[in-house]
C-alpha cells in the first residue's frame, strides 16, 4: 500500500498554530489520526515523512528531538 504524502497538510496545520519564527507545540500525530482517519502506524509514518521533508526544505526546525516543540522557520 502506498503512503499518501501529508507534508503540505502538516505544514498548513503548523501555520495555524503560529507564524514564522514562532515556537509551537505540535500534536501532529493525533491531528493526522483525527483529521484523516489514519491508524497509529500510518500517522507515525506520515508525521515522520512530513517533518523530515519540512526540515530538509528549511520550513521547520525541531526544538528538541523528543519534545513536541517545533520552530516555524519559513
Amino acid at each position: 500500500m502506498s503512503q499518501m504524502d501529508y507534508t503540505n497538510q502538516v505544514y498548513d496545520y503548523l501555520r495555524t498554530l503560529g507564524e514564522p519564527g514562532d515556537e509551537v507545540i505540535s500534536r501532529i500525530k493525533p491531528w493526522l489520526k483525527a483529521t484523516y482517519g489514519l491508524s497509529e502506524r500510518e500517522a507515525v509514518r506520515a508525521r515522520k515523512t512530513a517533518m523530515e521533508t519540512l526540515s530538509a526544505r528549511g520550513l521547520v526546525q525541531r526544538i528538541n528531538v523528543r519534545g513536541p516543540y517545533v520552530r516555524i522557520v519559513g
